[in-house]
C-alpha cells in the first residue's frame, strides 16, 4: 500500500524521487500535467454556481488531465446516494440513465479496497480483480467500448481510476477517471497531481455550495421555507412575458388567514407561527411543479399558477381552501382567497396582484372562508381582514 502526505494545497512541487531514478520522459509528462492542472484551475474558481464548477472539472480533467471519460459524482449526505452531476466522454443515453440512478456510496467498495489504492485514489485494474456480478452500479456506471487496437498490458475499458472529493472534514464526493489518452495506467506521481488538483475541487465546490446555500437563504422565507416577495414579483413579471408572446394564461391566488390578528392577540406568537407553517405545508403538498408559491407578507400568500385560466384557478383554490381547513393546526384556521387571470390585456405584475388582492377583499366580505375571482382591482380596498 502507497502512502503519501496529504497535500495541503495545489502546488507545482509534487514529491518524487530523484531524476535519476526517473525517466526523463516521464518526469516531463508529469510536470506538462501540473502546469495544465494549475493553468485551469484558474478558470474553475471563476465559477460560483455548482453545476458550473462541476462541469468545469470534468472539462479540465478531461483536457489538461488527458482522459476521455470523467465522471463527478456529488454525495447527498441526508440519503447516502453518489449524483452523477457532470461528464465528459459520455453518451446521451448513458448519462440520462446514470442520473436516473444514483446509487449509495457503500456500492462503490467493491471498486474501492485497500488493496487497489494508489497514495489517496483507487485504481481497479481487471486484470487483478473482477467486477462484481448483478450489482446496481451495472446501471449506475458507464462503461466504453473497447479501444481499437488495444492490447494486453493497455487500459482496458473495465479499469477506472477513482478520487475521493473530500474537503478536510467530509466526503463530498468521487471523481471517476477513464480511458486515458495514452492508454496507459498512471503512475504514482500522476495520481499525486490529480489529487492535488482534486484538493482544490472539493475546496472549490464546497465554495459553491456555500454560495448555493446563501442564494436559497435570500429567496426563500426563513419561517415557512417558501419563496419570499421578491422572488415572487421576479417570476410573476417573467411569467406574464411569457403569457404574452405564448398565448397561454396564468392565474394568481391571494391567499389571506381569517382572524389571523385574533391569533397572536389571545393565543400567542409560537402558535401564529405553526398556523403559518402549516398553511405553508398543505401548499407545497397540493401544488403541481412549476407552480410557485410565497409568503408575501405576514399572515398573506401568493401562489402563482402558469398555463392556468381563470376557471381552472378557481379549483385549485377551493381545493386549497378545503384542504387548509381539513389540516390538523392549533385552533381551527381558514383562509379567504381571491382569483386573478392573465386574460386581462395588459395586465402588469402589480396589477395582477392587486385585483387578486381585491378578490380576496370581496370573499372577505361574503363571509370569509371562500374562493372569489375578479378582473379589476377597486380603487380603495377596505380593511375587512
Amino acid at each position: 500500500m502507497l502512502k503519501t502526505r496529504r497535500p495541503a494545497a495545489l502546488s507545482a512541487e509534487v514529491e518524487t524521487p530523484a531524476v535519476g531514478a526517473l525517466d526523463r520522459v516521464a518526469l516531463e509528462r508529469e510536470r506538462r500535467l501540473l502546469r495544465g492542472l494549475l493553468e485551469a484551475s484558474a478558470s474553475m474558481h471563476e465559477a460560483l454556481g455548482l453545476d458550473e464548477v462541476l462541469g468545469r472539472i470534468a472539462t479540465i480533467l478531461a483536457k489538461a488531465g488527458r482522459f476521455s471519460g470523467v465522471a463527478v459524482y456529488i454525495l447527498d449526505p441526508s440519503t447516502g446516494l453518489l449524483h452523477l452531476r457532470a461528464t465528459v466522454g459520455v453518451s446521451d443515453k448513458d448519462v440520462a440513465r446514470m442520473r436516473a440512478n444514483p446509487f449509495p456510496m457503500a456500492e462503490m467498495m467493491p471498486l474501492m479496497r485497500p488493496e487497489m489504492l494508489i497514495s489517496r485514489s483507487y485504481l481497479f485494474d481487471h486484470r487483478r480483480d473482477q467486477m462484481p456480478k448483478d450489482s446496481i452500479l451495472d446501471t449506475a456506471l458507464s462503461v466504453p467500448e473497447l479501444a481499437p487496437g488495444w492490447r494486453p498490458g493497455l487500459w482496458h475499458p473495465l479499469d477506472s481510476l477513482t478520487i475521493p472529493l473530500d474537503d478536510g472534514q467530509n466526503r463530498l464526493g468521487l471523481l471517476s477517471l477513464d480511458e486515458p489518452v495514452e492508454q496507459q495506467y498512471p503512475d504514482l506521481a500522476t495520481v499525486q497531481a490529480l489529487e492535488l488538483f482534486a484538493d482544490q475541487c472539493a475546496a472549490t465546490i464546497s465554495r459553491a455550495h456555500l454560495h448555493q446555500q446563501l442564494e436559497q437563504l435570500a429567496m426563500t422565507d426563513s419561517l415557512t421555507g417558501l419563496h419570499n416577495r421578491h422572488v415572487l414579483e421576479d417570476a410573476l413579471a417573467r411569467e406574464l412575458l411569457r403569457a404574452e408572446r405564448s398565448g397561454r394564461p396564468c392565474a394568481v391566488l391571494f391567499c389571506d388567514i381569517d382572524h389571523f390578528k385574533q391569533v397572536n392577540d389571545q393565543w400567542d406568537h409560537a402558535t401564529g407561527d405553526q398556523i403559518l407553517q402549516q398553511v405553508a405545508a398543505v401548499m407545497r403538498q397540493r401544488l403541481r411543479r412549476g407552480d410557485l408559491a410565497a409568503r408575501y407578507g405576514g399572515d398573506e400568500f401568493v401562489v402563482l399558477l402558469p398555463d392556468t385560466d381563470i376557471a381552472a384557478a378557481v379549483e385549485v383554490a377551493g381545493d386549497l381552501r378545503e384542504r387548509i381547513e381539513a389540516a390538523p393546526a392549533p385552533r381551527p384556521v381558514t383562509v379567504s382567497i381571491g382569483v386573478a387571470g392573465s386574460a386581462n390585456a395588459g395586465l402588469d405584475g402589480a396589477s395582477l396582484l392587486a385585483a387578486a388582492d381585491a378578490a380576496m377583499y370581496l370573499a372577505k366580505r361574503a363571509g370569509r372562508n371562500r374562493v372569489r375571482k375578479t378582473r379589476r382591482a377597486p380603487r380603495a380596498l377596505p380593511n375587512t381582514k
